[in-house]
């Protein structure tokens, strides 16, 4: 007697660098903890060096970092990356894939028939559920320049210690210990980035002495449940 085979999810990780993002994804689909087909798509991999320099934020407007397929970052204006994710979305809401990943945690997306996963939505909101039981949280953004703009979705009642280390250029510096310190005393730290990887939080952590969330980690365990509900 012959038994049907499940249907392994489908699942597409969006980045707003270049797929394949192989410093996050294998730890993600590690973390979903069951089979699944995944593809990845990059808003910058159809572009040339040029093209991708031209995305430079203008003076004064906030600004995402990303990686390149060469393992380099690159920092791009938030209006121009936003509105290139939200038309990569768009193509691939075409029925092929049973969930969408953008692996960013601040843009915002135009509603889609295809179940998205957002990071900003997740990673903020459990952030903010979170802080209700801390007197200081720690944040670490991947960039300098963000650090003065930073806002979770809602309000927290506990004092915001926010620092920055870059997942690309400074993975080896010694910067991610220095953050660490800079959040010392703090009772829980979000890294707030996709790109931060489990040997970054693990510096952080010993560094801080606290607790660290990894982003990538806390939308992979949410998407690996969701994912067991189309597999059966």
């Amino acid at each position: 007697m012959s038994t049907a085979t499940a249907r392994q999810p489908r699942v597409a990780f969006v980045t707003i660098g270049q797929a394949p993002r192989v410093d996050v994804v294998p730890q993600m689909t590690a973390d979903l903890d069951l089979p699944v087909a995944v593809e990845e798509f990059g808003i910058l991999d159809t572009l040339t060096a040029e093209e991708i320099a031209d995305l430079a934020p203008a003076p004064g407007e906030y600004r995402f970092a990303s990686r390149l397929r060469d393992g380099g970052q690159v920092v791009m204006g938030k209006p121009a990356a936003e509105a290139m994710l939200a038309r990569l979305m768009t193509s691939l809401d075409d029925g092929r894939f049973d969930v969408l990943v953008p692996l960013c945690t601040g843009t915002a997306l135009p509603p889609l028939r295809t179940l998205v996963i957002e990071p900003q939505q997740v990673v903020d909101h459990l952030t903010v559920a979170l802080a209700q039981g801390c007197k200081q949280m720690g944040i670490v953004l991947p960039l300098e320049a963000q650090v003065k703009d930073f806002h979770l979705i809602q309000s927290v009642p506990c004092a915001l210690r926010v620092t920055h280390a870059s997942p690309y250029t400074d993975a080896t510096s010694g910067r991610f210990a220095q953050a660490g310190e800079a959040l010392r005393g703090c009772d829980l730290i979000v890294m707030h980035c996709m790109g931060f990887t489990e040997a970054m939080r693990a510096e952080v952590a010993a560094h801080a002495g606290a607790p660290v969330l990894l982003s990538n980690r806390m939308v992979a365990k949410l998407l690996g449940q969701v994912l067991a509900g189309t597999a059966a």
